[in-house]
């Protein structure tokens, strides 16, 4: 009982924690245009970079070249579809060069119009599955934890995973509409589509 009281006040605590560093967004108001289910499964790119560095598993390292045997302990381990295993494990494919590619069952697309006031900004963040976002009118500049930027202007779009923590401030001196369409895990409330996230010490943005 002692062990659950600890445990409990432990997650209360880095509930806590979470909640106080999170940046939220200051000046933007969205609205949710539409909201569907895709009845097929789909595969998008998760945005994790391929490195061809190989991995240690289970002890053993193995170089990017030495992916069939790799492949060949998964299935002597028991896999049976070796390529949904790597579809369901990102990571591990990038280690070894490949497209680190990610497959969703039936997931939600949701559709949002997203305002930005002049000087108004997204706050750190990221989500789940993935987004494209096209903006409609204005400008927005998309920072990433490196504090490197990207501008972007109306007919342009751009690309997010969960694979990148990133903010978009509007920074000049006119409102910027942005349309956005989701493409998250089946079951995932609305709510769930952004995860908030600290400021990281590598960008003041």
């Amino acid at each position: 009982m002692k062990r659950l009281i600890v445990l409990l006040i432990l997650v209360g605590a880095v509930i806590s924690t979470a909640v106080a560093l999170a940046t939220p967004s200051q000046g933007q108001t969205s609205t949710i245009t539409s909201l569907g289910v895709l009845q097929a499964d789909l595969a998008f790119n998760t945005g994790i970079t391929a490195q061809a560095n190989g991995l240690t598993w289970e002890g053993k390292q193995y170089s990017a070249d030495q992916l069939p045997e790799f492949l060949m302990r998964l299935r002597s381990a028991g896999v049976t579809s070796l390529g949904e295993w790597l579809n369901l494990h990102p990571v591990v494919s990038a280690k070894f060069g490949m497209v680190p590619v990610g497959l969703l069952h039936s997931p939600e697309i949701v559709t949002q119009q997203a305002k930005f006031a002049p000087g108004a900004m997204s706050g750190w963040h990221s989500h789940p599955g993935y987004l494209t976002a096209t903006v409609v009118s204005g400008q927005v500049v998309r920072y990433g934890t490196d504090c490197s930027a990207e501008t972007y202007t109306a007919g342009q779009s751009f690309y997010e995973t969960a694979a990148r923590t990133f903010i978009v401030k509007n920074e000049s001196s006119a409102d910027a509409v942005v349309m956005v369409t989701f493409v998250v895990p089946g079951g995932t409330p609305t709510t769930g589509l952004r995860v908030d996230k600290p400021q990281p010490t590598t960008c003041s943005k």
